[in-house]
Order: C-alpha cells, then sequence, then structure tokens
C-alpha cells in the first residue's frame, strides 16, 4: 500500500523520531499500530529516501526528501 496523502505530516514526524532515535518502536503513519519499520536509503548529500513498512496494514511505500543542491555562484 502506498501512503495516503492525508499521513505525509505523519510519517515525516516518524521519520524525524526514528533518526533521533532509531531503536525506538515508532507507530505506523497510517494505522497507528507499533513497530513501523523505516529505512534509510538516502543518497546524501542531495535527497533522503526513506523506505516505510507496516505488517498490520500493508503500508510499503518510499518517501523522497530532495536536499539542496550545491550552490551556483
Amino acid at each position: 500500500m502506498d501512503l495516503p496523502k492525508e499521513h505525509l505530516r505523519d510519517a515525516l514526524d516518524r521519520i524525524a523520531a526514528w533518526r533521533t532515535d532509531p531503536d525506538s518502536a515508532l507507530p505506523c503513519p497510517v494505522c497507528g499500530a507499533s513497530g513501523v519499520e523505516i529505512i534509510d536509503r538516502s543518497a546524501r548529500p542531495y535527497s533522503e529516501w526513506y523506505a516505510l513498512r507496516c505488517a498490520r496494514c500493508g503500508l510499503d511505500t518510499a518517501l523522497h526528501i530532495p536536499l539542496a543542491g550545491p550552490a551556483a555562484y
């Protein structure tokens, strides 16, 4: 299942919390079940990619967060 757009903010909040404490059991941004799986597949410094999976509701998606590229002068 892809991430419904109304849960994007929740997903970004979960990613931020996971980055602070990767060992914590966070709730799924869609169904609220504990233990959403988050995998960092980033290609820094230009973008961040996070895979999110939930066994309970079937969430299986990736979020792309573009980062600022090198400044052009």
